[in-house]
């Protein structure tokens, strides 16, 4: 057996434009952070939190099985209402030729219509599918730690 040498993998080092214009960027998205939605979202899951575990606490344990169906519920709806896990519309570009103007047109309005109802479907969701991961982490990760 003859043994090869590995050839070792150049790593890319950024120029220091880049690095700049990576700086800027995470500025502008910082700027960008909306923390009333923030706030919002974390009263949701503080409520439901909450809500949850009194319930469990009260031996009513139908609450899980409910929790992690309107959290797959949750999912599947705004899968379906937002066309997938794209943010931005459609563009003209994307469409078909065969389709009219009218018809284009049309079908992104519906695009932007649907993309802002999956917007408040997913201010919902979130703190829900947060809310089984830390259910999850307390169920299987802790006592694993504990033992």
């Amino acid at each position: 057996m003859s043994k090869t040498k590995k050839k070792k993998k150049k790593r890319y080092i950024a120029s220091p434009e880049e690095y700049a214009d990576a700086k800027q960027a995470l500025r502008d998205r910082a700027g960008q952070f909306n923390g009333r939605l923030a706030c919002l979202m974390l009263g949701i899951f503080a409520v439901l939190a909450l809500l949850y575990y009194i319930l469990l606490a009260m031996h009513v344990f139908w609450v899980t099985p409910v929790l992690y169906t309107a959290a797959a519920t949750l999912f599947v709806v705004f899968f379906f209402v937002n066309r997938g896990f794209s943010r931005a519309p459609v563009s003209r570009e994307m469409l078909a030729d065969t389709m009219t103007e009218a018809q284009k047109d049309a079908f992104i309005a519906d695009d932007i219509h649907r993309k802002a109802i999956a917007r408040k479907i997913m201010i919902v969701m979130t703190p829900v599918l947060l809310l089984v991961l830390v259910d999850m982490v307390i169920l299987f990760f802790l006592p694993v730690l504990k033992g």
